[in-house]
């Protein structure tokens, strides 16, 4: 099971481009497998998936006019030098493991919580016509 990341490109970086695919490590930087962002109201693009934890990527996005763009909000960069540019690193933090309870079985169902006894209040006494 993976975690959830957003990736994500303000409106004035997008400018007129009408769709983008982010690509990376975690598609093998194949644009038949680029995740697509939609875009949002305010102009800005974004897309939330699912990144195997405890790793780290590397990504860039690619708008449909042609333009390859940079996440401002990267983890940080890593110069490529056969292409000559810097790609974005994403860290994907590890599952945390969930505890499991170390506590022996007795064989016994473990005792329900006891709800408040009902106190039935006695009734009242009728007063009698003179």
């Amino acid at each position: 099971m993976g975690k959830k990341v957003t990736f994500s490109l303000p409106a004035e970086v997008v400018g007129d481009a009408t769709g983008a695919i982010v690509l990376g490590d975690f598609n093998n930087w194949n644009s038949d497998n680029g995740i697509s962002l939609k875009k949002q109201k305010d102009g800005s693009m974004k897309v939330t998936t699912t990144l195997e934890g405890g790793r780290t990527y590397q990504y860039r996005y690619l708008l449909n006019d042609g333009r390859w763009v940079n996440d401002n909000r990267a983890d940080e960069y890593v110069h490529v030098a056969d292409f000559a540019v810097e790609n974005c690193v994403i860290s994907v933090p590890a599952e945390k493991e969930k505890k499991v309870s170390a506590k022996p079985r007795t064989g016994k169902a473990p005792a329900k919580s006891q709800a408040k006894a009902a106190v039935k209040k006695p009734a009242a006494a009728k007063k009698k016509k003179d």
